[in-house]
């Protein structure tokens, strides 16, 4: 005889209990943990994006030397060879790839032998065999603390250039992975947003590789999640503000552009007196920072990126255009837009790895329907708040790149990437509607699911394309 079924408030409830383990941080510490340690062991060197850049400038502020690199007298700088060479720029393109009209003159280079890899870690570096280099990354010091006490250690125990990138890998996941785990600690709600976007194959790729990106990211969610908490404490005390303004000082102190999301602070729903002094602290604490290390990569004299690029004379041209610059932006998000999804997603390496487009797809849905399960309900206005600061510092990053690597007056802006705007996504996330709570149990399940082998086809899809067997 079976037994009798249990009512569907019941069975509701029984189903809410067995996926009670599957919190926010426990998914993403599972998933995360796993999925970074594999690409920080996997990646070859320098196959993240200006990784060779990153690495050579951490290895330049492990010593001690804190200048931005410039034609500036006294900013000239040398790293070991070892590390300038230590792999080439990786263009591991399939067929289909340089068939496209971007790569018809692409340099492709062979898959490599899982040996070779690890017999890259052995040996010493040379470190008195330098090479001046001219054009490193310009970002606050800051945001490379995660990596300095591996490069000691690898300094001390004059480790390969390989093993000592190795290392600064796993230190620099260890610390995103904390510093992720901090903001959904502290968000009161929208956590499951906040672990499926830091769970999307990019993100876990970036966080277990050497860049300015991972500290980034975690300023951001640091800052999301305390917004969140001002707006479901109204009433918060001097302390609360002061963590607000302490997380934008932290978004000030990493990537510039971002800024602008302290604007959100407006939306807060606080007496107006006490949200305009919020939102004024906050921006200026995030601003501040921002202006004065521009000032320092000014001073610098960093070499132009791209030929006819000139930041002085393409701010003349949109205060004398602005409508051009609009034109610009409009015209550049209509040609990207779909590349800039794809790249949010599992697009790694060198944009040499890619998932299939139903792989794309699915991570997308994870990440939209991860916003429904945000376990608290937000003001309308608030949501577009969220939305808003999205749009804006998205503008701002176009009106970056315009300004930084882009010949005056050009109708399009280049190299602007996904990436870019991934860690932004939870602001605009919260703008979507909620789907119906009695779906929540299965809906916890599938995003997880989802997420997991989104991140397992992206794994896969890197072994194929940059090793053989």
């Amino acid at each position: 005889m079976s037994p009798p079924a249990l009512p569907a408030t019941a069975a509701a409830e029984s189903a809410r209990g067995a996926l009670r383990w599957l919190t926010p941080g426990s998914i993403f510490l599972a998933l995360a943990g796993s999925f970074g340690l594999f690409f920080a062991l996997a990646t070859p060197p320098h196959d993240p994006p200006d990784e060779a850049r990153h690495h050579a400038r951490a290895w330049l502020i492990s010593g001690g030397d804190l200048r931005v690199v410039g034609e500036a007298p006294g900013h000239a700088a040398s790293v070991p060879r070892d590390i300038t060479q230590l792999h080439p720029h990786a263009h591991h393109f399939s067929a289909e790839q340089l068939a496209g009209p971007l790569l018809q003159h692409a340099r492709r280079t062979a898959p490599h032998e899982p040996a070779e890899r690890w017999s890259q870690l052995r040996g010493s570096l040379s470190r008195w065999d330098l090479q001046p280099v001219r054009l490193l990354t310009p970002y606050n010091p800051i945001v490379y603390a995660p990596y300095l006490p591996a490069l000691w250690i690898a300094r001390a125990l004059e480790l390969s250039a390989s093993a000592g990138l190795l290392l600064a890998r796993l230190a620099g996941l260890a610390c995103w992975l904390a510093g992720i785990s901090l903001a959904l600690r502290v968000a009161p709600s929208q956590r499951f947003t906040l672990a499926a976007v830091a769970l999307l194959p990019l993100s876990v790729f970036q966080g277990a590789s050497l860049s300015a990106d991972p500290l980034s990211q975690v300023a951001i969610f640091w800052f999301f999640a305390e917004w969140l908490r001002a707006a479901a404490t109204p009433a918060a005390d001097a302390r609360g503000f002061a963590r607000l303004a302490a997380a934008a000082l932290a978004l000030g102190l990493v990537k510039p552009g971002y800024a602008p999301l302290t604007l959100a602070c407006v939306f807060l729903p606080i007496a107006p007196l006490r949200r305009g002094v919020l939102a004024a602290a906050a921006l200026a604490a995030a601003a501040l920072p921002t202006l004065w290390w521009a000032g320092v990569m000014t001073a610098a004299r960093e070499p132009a990126v791209v030929a006819g690029a000139d930041s002085a004379a393409q701010l003349r041209f949109v205060l004398g255009h602005p409508f051009a610059f609009l034109a610009a932006v409009a015209d550049t998000v209509a040609a990207l837009y779909g590349a800039w999804l794809e790249g949010m997603v599992g697009n790694i390496g060198h944009f040499d790895v890619e998932i299939p487009v139903a792989a794309t797809v699915l991570g997308l849905a994870a990440v939209a329907a991860s916003a429904s399960l945000g376990g608290g309900s937000l003001a309308p206005l608030l949501r577009l708040g969220g939305l808003g600061a999205f749009l804006a510092t998205s503008l701002c990053l176009f009106g970056m790149a315009y300004l930084g690597w882009t010949p005056v007056g050009a109708p399009r802006i280049p190299g602007l990437q996904g990436r870019y705007f991934l860690p932004l996504l939870p602001f605009a996330l919260i703008a979507l509607p909620a789907l119906p709570r009695a779906a929540e149990p299965g809906l916890r399940l599938a995003v997880t699911a989802s997420l997991a082998l989104v991140l397992g086809v992206t794994a896969l899809a890197m072994l194929r394309a940059y090793y053989v067997w």
